[in-house]
């Protein structure tokens, strides 16, 4: 061989050790490859494989190009895999077919780093990048530099020679784009850079083919759009760009690459200043040596298992830590096995002991207690007897002979919680459910007592309740509705709560502070304080005044006090029942319900939640809904769905299920869809319109 020759008496006498420092070690890695340097006569290496920028100032990096700073240009890079010709496109594009970058038919020659030259001729600066699948050992170091490139670019070709357009680029262009608007505009904005922008790059993808048909225009749809269409469906947003163009050819075997197209549309992009303009060889130096400043650094590098160990492995996981089993899958009569340690949940209590003579002879035997009258015995199944200790004063567990290990609780042994869970918000079930029952059995006679009473504590001149039938002013009716009848201090006629807002003194019936008044009186009362206002629903005369008489009539004296002792009552209830039972349902409710402020709407129906006065109000107000439809009267409570979380109405939750895996095992209020095992997508939830905005339920 070439590095052999023949030894001569005396080179075979000498010693074989002539002196230590002769010798050097050999380096059988391949960082020598990668920093190989495949600079021609009109190309230099600008950034080596690991990010290392050999161009230390703009000066130097104008002599290098052979171009004074004066002059103006534009960047053009290329991208794609390894092997696909990258340089013999820049070459034949932009050169003529000319080698100013380094070409090789060798399996181990290709283009690591970056490298430039300039074709002084249409003014731009050619960027030749390293392969999407090179042979380098530093892959997350290589996508950075190449992202730091395409920012700093005019115009970008995606070279790609494949039979179709293969996902790779689709993920190469589409994380570009994202880069590009979270980190490099920013940043060269930030630092002040001439030329900086909000758009990157103009886009042309070349695709050359040999048996299939490139992508083609038609009358319906662009090459363009069916790119985009392809992105979208990859969940990647290509906005970062200002154009995407494409360019395809078809090769056969005996013909060699046709680069008229590509240079047409390169000419026509090169054309175009309406986004970037050409700039000095010294601004975009100092935008490579900005970028590569700031995003610099080690980047660890995650080694990727080729085994997957998914495909095979049992799917079981562990209810406690999560998990997996290490078993294959169909391990009949093998327990679950895995060997990291498991953590320990109180409601799994999967916290056991097991005997320490087991365990230090290789077994884990799990021991049993046994309770006397006095005594705690501890019992292994293999060993008998290993500790006794006394019941009611020292120790319960002896170190000694047993030791506590947590262990898995595998999904497949249906295991479930064994205390319960939300034990807090039912224990607020039960007290809801009791109060709801009590209500419910004594609400017509408590309604009947209640309007008794109110009518024997009323002044004479008001209306009696039980011939209020509907609304004086708007003719709501009360039952239809289930809203509540209010009289107005000045006439006595039956309201509802939406037309007696007005509050106003009422000194001619002995009312001195401000007193719920209707409509009408309010008028008249602003025109004659001190008369009694009468009230008859059709206008406001100054007929219907009369002069004010005192008479035992106009004595609401009782009513007066009526009324204080109801609202100081109903304080002090709201105070200590009401706020009280709202920071238990706070802290009691399960993390999985939709909040209050979230749910306005049974998820199902689309009811409102809300008082009747409120429901009642707002359907009026607006002219699209109408009562009949969605409001049939009464409060609409708010209820949550124990499986789901949603909030539903009372008419869409009639439904009583188990719900173990929520922690319910008792019978619960399950919404209709999840009765029927019809969940609805939570994007269709919490559409609230400006209806809905209006009123702030209080219930649960």
């Amino acid at each position: 061989m070439a590095f052999m020759r023949s030894l001569s008496e005396e080179d075979g006498l000498k010693p074989d050790v002539v002196c230590d420092a002769d010798f050097k070690s050999i380096n059988f890695t391949n960082s020598e490859y990668d920093n190989l340097d495949h600079s021609t006569g009109r190309s230099f290496l600008l950034l080596d494989a690991n990010e290392y920028l050999h161009i230390a100032t703009p000066e130097l990096f104008c002599k290098k190009l052979k171009c004074s700073d004066t002059a103006k240009m534009k960047v053009v890079s290329i991208f794609g895999n390894t092997g696909d010709g990258k340089s013999h496109t820049m070459n034949h594009a932009l050169f003529q077919g000319e080698e100013v970058f380094k070409t090789s038919p060798e399996q181990n020659s290709c283009t690591l780093g970056v490298y430039a030259a300039i074709q002084p001729d249409l003014g731009v600066l050619c960027l030749d990048t390293e392969g999407l699948l090179s042979t380098s050992s530093r892959n997350t170091k290589r996508m950075r530099m190449l992202l730091k490139i395409l920012a700093i670019s005019d115009i970008v070709i995606y070279r790609t020679r494949s039979e179709r357009l293969h996902s790779d680029m689709y993920d190469f262009l589409g994380t570009a784009s994202k880069a590009f608007c979270l980190h490099f505009s920013q940043a060269l904005q930030s630092m002040s850079i001439p030329g900086a922008t909000n758009l990157g790059p103009a886009v042309i993808i070349f695709h050359e083919t040999k048996h299939t048909n490139p992508l083609e225009n038609s009358v319906e749809e662009s090459a363009e759009d069916k790119l985009r269409d392809c992105f979208n469906r990859f969940n990647y947003d290509i906005k970062a760009f200002s154009s995407l163009r494409y360019v395809g050819i078809q090769t056969s075997i005996a013909e060699t690459t046709d680069y008229n197209k590509l240079i047409a549309a390169l000419r026509m992009e090169l054309e175009n200043t309406t986004v970037r303009s050409p700039r000095q060889p010294s601004v975009i130096f100092k935008a490579i040596r900005a970028l590569n400043k700031k995003f610099a650094g080690e980047i660890i590098e995650k080694s990727i298992n080729p085994f997957p160990e998914q495909y095979f492995t049992c799917p079981i996981y562990c209810a406690s830590c999560n998990r997996r089993c290490q078993r294959s899958m169909g391990h009949d009569g093998d327990s679950h096995l895995n060997p990291q340690p498991c953590q320990h949940q109180h409601q799994f209590e999967n916290k056991v002991e097991i005997c320490k003579s087991c365990y230090n002879n290789g077994r884990e035997v799990i021991v049993m207690r046994k309770e006397t009258w006095t005594y705690i015995i501890i019992d292994c199944p293999h060993c008998g007897e290993v500790a006794r200790n006394w019941k009611y004063w020292g120790s319960t567990t002896d170190t000694s002979a047993v030791r506590s290990q947590t262990i898995h609780v595998w999904k497949d042994e249906n295991v479930a919680p064994k205390g319960p869970i939300h034990s807090g918000q039912i224990m607020l079930d039960r007290v809801n459910y009791v109060y709801e029952a009590i209500s419910n059995i004594s609400s017509q006679p408590a309604g009947a007592l209640k309007e008794w009473c109110a009518d024997k504590v009323a002044p004479k001149y008001w209306k009696p309740n039980h011939e209020i039938i509907n609304c004086f002013s708007c003719k709501k009716n009360f039952e239809k509705f289930g809203i509540r009848k209010h009289h107005c201090r000045g006439c006595g006629k039956g309201f509802c709560d939406a037309c007696t807002q007005n509050r106003m003194p009422v000194p001619a019936r002995k009312w001195n502070e401000p007193v719920r008044v209707c409509n009408d009186c309010r008028q008249q009362l602003l025109k004659h304080p001190d008369k009694i206002p009468q009230s008859t629903g059709i206008n406001n005369d100054d007929t219907n005044l009369e002069i004010v008489q005192v008479s035992p009539e106009a004595d609401v004296t009782v009513r007066k006090c009526g009324e204080t002792l109801y609202n100081t009552v109903t304080k002090v209830a709201s105070v200590a029942l009401e706020c009280t039972k709202e920071i238990i349902k706070d802290s009691a409710r399960p993390d999985y319900w939709i909040p209050d402020v979230e749910a306005l709407q049974c998820s199902i129906c689309k009811v409102l939640f809300g008082t009747a006065e409120e429901l009642v109000s707002v359907h009026l107000n607006n002219n699209t809904l109408s009562p009949e439809k969605t409001f049939t009267g009464g409060d609409c409570r708010r209820h949550h769905c124990r499986k789901c979380g949603q909030g539903v109405c009372s008419n869409c939750s009639q439904t009583r299920q188990v719900v173990p895996e929520r922690g319910w095992f008792d019978e619960v209020r399950v919404c209709d869809s999840c009765a029927s095992d019809k969940l609805l997508p939570i994007s269709n939830l919490n559409n609230g319109t400006s209806i809905i905005s209006e009123i702030k339920p209080k219930f649960d």
